[in-house]
């Protein structure tokens, strides 16, 4: 126990230092968010002073189409001080997360962050596993009291916000494969009607909902900071992980070094995306049944397992309290689960036709 508290004892001071630390500290871009914030409001002021009266009757639809229009970042400034409180926080968690993250694996968890549409910072998202870690520990020591318990919720709690961000990237991942089909529909009715390329992707990411809407934009606005066309393409191609995707990427990149009618190579893009989608679809159906009768054979062990314990507990207990030499009983559950997620895959990767 006395062990035990000296790890709470230096915890606790390591905790309280990056407390002070981030008081006393100032997070970076502060100055520049502080005179843009600025900025906008005289910008405001001004515009106001200048508006004709005639157009007060349609100040509420400008203004709600100004609001669809606005960035994020534009949205965050106008909030100003009631954010103040979230901001304070956000700033503990980074500087707290600055001390904690190694330099290796901050840009990988930057990119899963950015891939996932999660608004942290690698050092924030650090800060957060530390102190669920943390928690976990201090629940399972001083309320338990049970030093393994205490370890494996530590692992569970550092594990578990690693699994809520790729259950966040694969869902943002399926919904951005869901729009392409009608991005690329509307990105070609744009180029007919006369629009350019840019034109047509603006006219997109007004129209579509997120993620494709966000991403765009965000093409949008790196395109109009300098950055070429065919980088923010690719940027945006690495973010999104897709298949369809890549392949409108590699046919835009063509066209522009090359040229041709892309309005007509992106229908037959669509086309090919839809037989894919049928295929797809069919595939699903008819492996279905091979689905249901895995879940069913990997979920039997453990409905035997709770159906043998609640007949006879002592038996089943013995697979625990065996002991016989080196052998323990409990091997063999372990050897089982092995085998069952080994089983798994296998028909996972069976059922799993690629198209």
């Amino acid at each position: 126990m006395q062990f035990i508290f000296l790890i709470f004892a230096g915890i606790a001071t390591v905790l309280f230092v990056l407390l002070l630390f981030s008081i006393l500290g100032k997070a970076p871009g502060e100055d520049v968010r502080a005179r843009m914030e600025q900025y906008l409001i005289e910008s405001e002021m001004a515009a106001k002073k200048d508006q004709i009266p005639d157009e007060a009757l349609e100040k509420d639809e400008e203004d709600e189409e100004e609001n669809d229009d606005e960035d994020d970042w534009t949205k965050e400034l106008r909030g100003g001080k009631k954010k103040k409180n979230i901001e304070g926080l956000k700033q503990i968690l980074a500087n707290m997360g600055t001390i904690l993250t190694p330099k290796g694996m901050a840009a990988k968890i930057a990119d899963n962050l950015a891939k996932a549409d999660i608004p942290l910072k690698a050092n924030e998202f650090v800060a957060i596993q530390f102190l669920a870690v943390m928690i976990a520990m201090m629940i399972g020591t001083i309320l338990l009291k049970n030093l393994p318990i205490a370890i494996g919720l530590a692992v569970l709690a550092y594990f578990m916000p690693l699994i809520w961000v790729n259950i966040v990237r694969a869902k943002r991942k399926q919904a951005f494969g869901d729009q392409i089909l009608d991005t690329l529909i509307m990105i070609a009715n744009g180029l007919k009607a006369g629009y350019s390329f840019l034109q047509a992707l603006e006219m997109v990411a007004k129209e579509s909902v997120p993620p494709m809407s966000k991403e765009l934009k965000r093409v949008l606005k790196e395109n109009s900071l300098g950055m070429n066309l065919e980088d923010t393409l690719v940027a945006l191609n690495t973010r999104v992980e897709n298949e369809d995707w890549d392949l409108v990427t590699t046919v835009v990149l063509i066209q522009r070094q090359v040229g041709g009618n892309l309005a007509e190579v992106l229908e037959k893009i669509g086309k090919t995306i839809r037989e894919r989608m049928r295929i797809k679809g069919d595939i699903q159906t008819k492996t279905a049944q091979a689905k249901v009768s895995g879940l069913l054979v990997a979920a039997l062990p453990f409905g035997l397992g709770v159906m043998i314990y609640i007949m006879n507990p002592v038996f089943m207990s013995k697979l625990f309290t065996f002991k016989m030499g080196w052998f323990r009983g409990w091997f063999l559950v372990i050897a089982g689960l092995i085998w069952e997620a080994i089983g798994i895959m296998i028909i996972k990767k069976i059922v799993d036709i690629e198209v």
